[in-house]
C-alpha cells in the first residue's frame, strides 16, 4: 500500500520521485501516472494480475522504455 501511497505523493503532493522509476511503473506501459497507483492496489486488494519485473525481488525492467532506477540492483 505504501508504493502506491509514494507514486501518489510524487504525483499531486510534490513528493520525493521514485528511487526506482521502472518499479514504480506498475502497468509497464513507460510512464509513471495515477494508473500505476491503481494497478498496485487493484494488484494488493482486488486480485489484478501480477506487477511487471522489477518486482519482488531486484532486477532490470525487459521492457524498454526511457524509465531508469537510480538505486543499485
Amino acid at each position: 500500500m505504501s508504493d502506491a501511497q509514494a507514486t501518489l505523493s510524487y504525483l499531486f503532493l510534490a513528493g520525493e520521485p521514485p528511487r526506482c522509476q521502472d518499479a514504480a511503473d506498475a502497468n509497464d506501459d513507460g510512464k509513471i501516472n495515477i494508473s500505476d497507483a491503481i494497478q498496485t492496489l487493484h494488484f494488493l486488494f482486488a486480485g489484478g494480475s501480477p506487477l511487471p519485473p522489477p518486482n519482488g525481488t531486484p532486477g532490470a525492467d525487459p521492457t524498454p522504455d526511457s524509465l531508469g532506477c537510480a538505486g543499485r540492483f
